[in-house]
């Protein structure tokens, strides 16, 4: 198979409908089985760094994507594409020259972008494969969340709250303790299952810029700027020695409070407001996607819902244990 760019172009196909995209590589995000195609080098080692260790959990018919690398240089996208989607369809722009289009119902998206765009594979990855990619196995299996999932034994804590409330940090703080580690932001519940078994990303995490004044393992992690625009510390797990898995059952959900002055306290927390909080993350799809993530939701009500109040890790995550154990 051919590694080199393709530039053979059909004389009588003007919007490049029939371009030749040679390279194809089958990847696993959210362990959902998606299919790429692509005529760029470049595309294939953006896609193996963000999904080459996800290993395969679902055994579905794959989605597919097929994303073009154009000729010439017209500059990198915006640092922040506009996405807009009705229905089971969804765009992705960041420029004339870097584009997708995804149809959830076919389980399809194609787009094209720059060499400059393609080049960047961290930018690529985030605004275009993850963005297009991930969100077409999401509406086939999952309903997102945004929360941090850990383990204490066999018992699954979900933790949530908007961003910096403390979910990546808490999570971690758990790992070190003995926990074991699934995702520190995004967590997908498994729409098929009759229980609240949620995956994650078990193979990264990302940390504010203080987060070595916690954590002095951390210091010789540099912050980056990352393709959303914000800085951040990036660590593989694997260089962190702690435990993970793929998922788990989710039996407690806590909202994080770290506001709190005092010890920590776990208060129960409204179903309702848990709901309301929820649907947020249902915004994409047809009506009938939507109203099956948001049973996936009322199904998470049967775990225990928390708020706790907190300010001093250790003292959360004795708390945590105590309810736990």
């Amino acid at each position: 198979m051919p590694e080199e760019l393709s530039t053979v172009q059909v004389t009588a196909d003007p919007v490049f409908s029939a371009f030749e995209l040679p390279l194809r590589r089958t990847y696993y995000p959210l362990g959902y089985p998606l299919t790429l195609e692509t005529n760029s080098r470049d595309v294939i080692l953006a896609a193996e760094e963000g999904w080459g260790a996800r290993e395969r959990m679902f055994h579905h018919d794959p989605v597919r994507v097929c994303l073009g690398v154009a000729e010439g240089d017209s500059g990198p996208p915006a640092r922040t594409p506009v996405i807009r989607a009705r229905e089971h369809l969804m765009s992705i722009v960041a420029g004339p020259d870097n584009f997708m289009q995804c149809d959830f119902d076919q389980g399809f998206a194609f787009g094209w972008v720059t060499r400059d765009t393609a080049a960047d594979h961290a930018l690529l990855h985030y605004q275009f494969l993850t963005a297009g990619g991930t969100a077409l196995a999401q509406q086939r299996a999952f309903a997102p969340l945004h929360g941090a999932l850990v383990m204490r034994g066999a018992t699954g804590v979900l933790f949530c709250g908007d961003s910096f409330a403390g979910k990546s940090t808490l999570a971690y703080a758990c790992a070190r303790a003995g926990w074991t580690y699934v995702s520190d932001d995004g967590t997908f519940l498994v729409r098929c299952r009759g229980d609240r078994y949620a995956i994650g990303d078990p193979h990264g995490i990302r940390f504010r810029t203080d987060a070595p004044e916690l954590f002095p393992e951390l210091a010789d992690h540099a912050p980056r700027l990352r393709p959303n625009g914000k800085i951040a510390i990036e660590v593989r797990t694997r260089d962190l020695g702690i435990s993970t898995a793929p998922g788990c059952v989710v039996d407690h959900v806590v909202f994080l409070d770290r506001e709190h002055r005092g010890p920590a306290s776990l208060d129960q927390y409204p179903e309702d407001r848990a709901l309301e909080y929820w649907a947020q993350y249902t915004v994409l799809g047809s009506t009938a996607v939507r109203a099956a993530q948001r049973r996936c939701h009322e199904r998470l009500l049967r775990a225990r819902l928390w708020t706790m109040r907190y300010s001093h890790l250790d003292d959360a995550i004795s708390r945590l244990e105590r309810l736990i154990d």
